[in-house]
């Protein structure tokens, strides 16, 4: 058998071509597709998710964006039966490989970071607001800083 996807860090779509073979068409619509699909040489499972992006400020060129997220056998189960959710980006939190910007191949993303990073912004927009009123009130006296530091501190 050969190596796991998951493994590779950067793989070429015709790599996706030759390994991966559709199992069962889930959903279509005019602009998204889901399909559960499986590697033919691992026996891995992949749930596919594609959507057509029409991008505007190209003057309206359509292109197509492929997501494949690895699935475990219980969960390819649930899914075909109705008893999972699947759709992105709602059931989208494990990584999973999408189209990398710089050539035709795919590289693994883990949407997990992306809480982290909401949460680093919201926090500095809480100590933004907090540097603001503490300028705004103009006292900039020892035991108003020491204050505001134990405020910063809080959050």
């Amino acid at each position: 058998m050969s190596e796991s996807l998951s493994v590779l860090k950067r793989i070429p779509h015709t790599l996706l071509e030759q390994r991966l073979e559709t199992v069962q068409k889930l959903n279509e619509t005019k602009n998204e597709a889901y399909e559960l699909m499986k590697d033919n040489h691992t026996g891995e499972h992949y749930l596919m998710y594609h959507y057509l992006h029409l991008n505007l400020a190209e003057g309206g060129h359509k292109e197509t964006y492929f997501h494949f997220m690895p699935v475990e056998h219980d969960d390819v189960l649930a899914i075909v039966l109705g008893e999972q959710e699947y759709t992105y980006p709602k059931a989208w939190i494990r990584p999973y490989l999408r189209n990398s910007s710089v050539d035709d191949s795919y590289v693994w993303f883990d949407p997990a970071g992306l809480e982290q990073e909401e949460y680093y912004e919201r926090l500095g927009h809480q100590l933004n607001e907090h540097l603001i009123e503490f300028k705004r009130k103009g006292k900039l006296d020892p035991d108003s800083v020491h204050q505001l530091m134990k405020d910063l501190d809080k959050l």
